[in-house]
């Protein structure tokens, strides 16, 4: 049969899982740049540099990792319904009355 659909659960957990961990390495990553920062460098050019990277990338990247936590969402509760569908088929083979294992 050609044209079939096929989702791979293990690969969507495994997708919504390590969206979620970028995320928060996204946030840390951030976070460790602002915190240490290379104030007292003695270059008035490279501590301005540092502070416009941040300044610009430090919204971008909040914003990127915003949407990858509702991507990861998603992502989570699309497996939980095809999980849910993929047993509900798996019941319908078994037959009325009886579970599938």
């Amino acid at each position: 049969m050609t044209g079939y659909f096929r989702v791979e659960l293990d690969a969507l957990s495994h997708l919504a899982t390590q969206l979620g961990e970028c995320a928060d390495e996204m946030r840390s990553a951030m976070k460790l740049l602002r915190d240490i920062g290379p104030k007292g460098s003695g270059s008035a050019e490279l501590e301005e540099a540092c502070d416009d990277f941040q300044d610009s990338w430090g919204y971008g990247i909040g914003l990127i990792a915003d949407a990858t936590g509702g991507v990861t969402e998603g992502l989570a509760q699309t497996h939980k319904l095809y999980v849910a569908l993929e047993q509900k088929v798996a019941e319908g083979f078994q037959g009325p009355g009886k579970a599938a294992d």
